[in-house]
């Protein structure tokens, strides 16, 4: 069973329906702009390449959790998707140091996942049919009708029924973290703090003309730092279960 958590998958269907998007002919008569987009073209798909070798085999078991394996196609999926953000960061996935990086990484929260996963069940945390039937109209809604999102889902290798499990699995995590876990409250002095780095990473960068004023983000600065302090405490919660669980990290 794919356990893929339910945040990765969303974002792997975002990133195939924006592809889709963009999927237009733009040509133009330009000789020289049609030289250069034949060569970023080129250039993405030596990329493509190159990343599709960091993979491993999809059936291979890349780490087991008291027992439970976790396969190279989950590995995979969520290995791609982190290759995808780090592009759009604008940074090469596929150097040694960052693909070194990245594999521990996706390690590292697939088996955080399974183990999180595995605690909710221990505790009892259960969810309904119907949560998980609200849980997948929400995700449908974000696509203009069922046929683009099951296409979308098919170009992950995901059914709607492992897309289920997925969520069902999601949302139990997700009872338990916040039940069970409680992260460090976001005061106006954390805030503010946050904003000051960020005007002095401006300066140095001579960019503090295009920072937004603090007024002006300031519940976004809230949501990113209460993000931030809610994995800090997943990631705590992570270190300790594994300490009494049998994990085992085979690639």
């Amino acid at each position: 069973m794919k356990r893929i958590t339910t945040l990765c998958l969303m974002l792997v269907l975002a990133i195939v329906l924006a592809a889709c998007g963009n999927d237009e002919d733009k040509s133009t008569d330009n000789a020289s702009t049609t030289a250069d987009q034949e060569e970023a073209q080129k250039q993405m798909e030596e990329m493509q390449k190159k990343m599709e070798k960091q993979q491993v085999d999809p059936d291979e078991t890349v780490a087991t959790v008291n027992g439970t394996e976790i396969k190279g196609e989950e590995y995979n999926s969520l290995l791609s998707s982190a290759q995808q953000q780090s592009q759009a960061s604008g940074s090469d996935p596929t150097t040694d140091d960052a693909a070194k990086e990245m594999k521990e990484q996706v390690l590292k929260s697939l088996v955080g996942n399974e183990l999180l996963l595995q605690e909710a069940e221990n505790k009892d945390y259960e969810v309904s049919d119907k949560e998980v039937d609200d849980e997948l109209k929400s995700a449908k809604e974000q696509f203009e009708d069922e046929d683009q999102f099951n296409q979308a889902l098919e170009a992950t290798g995901s059914t709607e029924d492992e897309y289920k499990q997925q969520l069902k699995e999601g949302l139990l995590v997700t009872k338990y973290v916040d039940s069970e876990l409680s992260p460090k409250e976001v005061t106006e002095d954390d805030m503010k703090t946050y904003y000051e780095e960020m005007e002095k990473q401006a300066k140095e960068s001579k960019q503090e003309d295009s920072l937004p004023k603090y007024d002006d983000i300031k519940d976004q600065l809230k949501a990113t730092m209460e993000q931030q302090n809610l994995q800090t405490v997943m990631l705590d919660k992570v270190d300790e279960l594994e300490k009494d669980a049998d994990v085992k990290y085979n690639i």
